[in-house]
């Protein structure tokens, strides 16, 4: 059952800028903003396997594969 809130327009935007896409609900955003600490870790495990995997832009993991290993030069 829903409920129905009311917010001032800049919340709306920010939620707005949030959605993942036209299937993301305004109660899935929520959802993935508002944190309850977790009582165990099974909580916790429970929740990292219901989130969907993270947006990952393959030509930045391509660089960061093939930099492994190299210091960043500011050591000598």
């Amino acid at each position: 059952m829903g409920k129905t809130i009311t917010i001032e327009d800049d919340v709306y935007k920010t939620l707005s800028g949030l959605k993942r896409g036209p299937g993301d609900s305004f109660t899935k955003v929520i959802r993935r903003h508002l944190n309850r600490p977790a009582d165990t870790c099974g909580e916790l495990e429970d929740y990292y396997d219901s989130q969907p995997p993270p947006d990952v832009n393959p030509e930045i993991l391509e660089r960061i594969k093939n930099e492994r290993g190299r210091r960043s030069g500011g050591r000598r």
